[in-house]
């Protein structure tokens, strides 16, 4: 269930990114397709798991897998996660036999792991459960458990001197045995849940002998006093799916800030760029006697003009013309000339705004000289922001014209040194 609560999350969070305008609807419909596959999927899983329990599987197919996950359920509402291994296969007496000294042959080499010899044992010991394929099962014991463990590992307080140990083994094929025993000398080392137990033994109990007629393997009803209903485990790629549509639309809301973070930068630059210019047309037409009103619709005319000929958008312009249509539309001039300052945005198209906006309270007496010093600091501030630009080449420059260098340096120097 909780596959498709991810799933029914994702998609809701992907509409309301959309919603607010931090995903474009492509994006949205690729996310959306994405999430409705991996629910699909999550609802196949469910289904699947709501099915009759199983009772047998496919020998077949559990002989070429080796195991099969299984979620088992008890009467009383538990759930364990029980992995089903392949059973033993069924070997005749001459070849468990030779499976058993083959087995006990090599055991020698196969546990000193670590260790040089077993006349200085201070490492644990490998001591294998299984050998080969059959597989020939393998019981060790150890005459001193408090020195050397069954496992094979070195238990703490082993003397200096060493302490020597016997290690047997009983190895066990079917009906066939081998009894395996070696003396060893060990030294201070220097190495620096039931019920699931009792399910796996219950399954293998019921197997263990399986006749070559036999297609299916046998799931115990009833283990450690309960009763027990198995299920396959259910894969978790809806949810995946999921999860991947989410991330993606997350990434994309950081792609669309970055992009919108960029735009607004670039907007900004081209406003600070436009702005000597502006003010020097303003000033201009001001000295030829024209009101504030006339200039602002002159000049957005030249720019629709410059328009159809062919011209780019430029945002400042953008702005003045819909500040003359406001005028013309029957809005004042002084919040026509607010309106002006807010759409720009920036600190001096705002204070442009302002200025206009007092001179039109002071019926316009006195702006000339205002508006001239503002185009001087403009057209100096523009001079100052290109030396920064000129500066931040030069800088970035630096780094080519230092590996130049350096290989202008190589191709004088090496030349010399191999000619002395």
């Amino acid at each position: 269930m909780i596959y498709i609560t991810v799933a029914a999350a994702a998609a809701v969070m992907l509409v309301v990114l959309y919603r607010r305008g931090r995903l474009e609807r492509n994006m949205l419909i690729l996310l959306l397709i994405l999430d409705l596959t991996g629910g699909c999927l999550s609802v196949r899983d469910l289904l699947c798991d709501q099915n009759e329990p199983v009772t047998e599987l496919p020998m077949e197919k559990l002989e070429q897998e080796g195991s099969v996950p299984m979620d088992v359920y008890t009467d009383n509402g538990e759930q364990y996660e029980v992995e089903i291994d392949a059973p033993e296969r069924s070997w005749s007496e001459k070849e468990a036999r030779q499976f058993v000294q083959e087995a006990a042959a090599g055991l020698e080499e196969t546990i000193l792991g670590a260790n040089q010899s077993f006349q200085h044992i201070s490492r644990n010991l490998s001591l294998p459960v299984e050998i080969g394929e059959a597989p020939v099962q393998v019981e060790w014991y150890s005459d001193q458990p408090e020195i050397l463990g069954f496992d094979g590992e070195i238990q703490p307080g082993v003397p200096e001197k060493g302490v020597e140990v016997t290690l047997s083994a009983d190895l066990l094929l079917q009906d066939q045995t081998e009894n395996w025993q070696r003396k060893m000398t060990v030294y201070p080392s220097q190495e620096e849940s039931s019920v699931r137990e009792e399910i796996i033994y219950q399954s293998r109990e019921l197997n263990k002998n399986p006749g070559t007629e036999t297609a299916v393997y046998q799931l115990p009803e009833e283990a450690a006093g309960r009763k027990l209903k198995w299920k396959k485990t259910g894969e978790s790629s809806g949810i995946i799916l999921s999860v991947l549509a989410l991330a993606g639309g997350l990434l994309g809301v950081l792609a669309s800030r970055e992009q919108e973070e960029k735009k607004r930068a670039a907007r900004r630059e081209e406003l600070l760029q436009d702005y000597p210019e502006l003010l020097s047309k303003i000033q201009l037409y001001l000295s030829t006697g024209l009101s504030m009103r006339s200039i602002f619709s002159r000049i957005a005319g030249e720019y629709q003009t410059r328009l159809q000929s062919g011209g780019k958008k430029r945002h400042a312009y953008e702005a003045l013309l819909q500040t003359v249509h406001r005028m013309e539309s029957g809005t004042t001039e002084l919040e026509a000339y607010d309106f002006f300052g807010r759409i720009c945005g920036v600190p001096c198209y705002r204070g442009l705004a302002l200025l206009l906006a007092q001179n039109l309270k002071k019926g316009g007496a006195g702006v000339m000289p205002q508006l001239e010093r503002e185009v001087q600091e403009a057209f100096e501030t523009r001079k100052r922001r290109a030396r920064a630009e000129g500066e931040k080449t030069t800088v970035k420059l630096l780094l080519p014209m230092a590996m130049m260098l350096i290989v202008v340096m190589a191709l004088i120097l090496i030349p010399a040194f191999l000619s002395i």
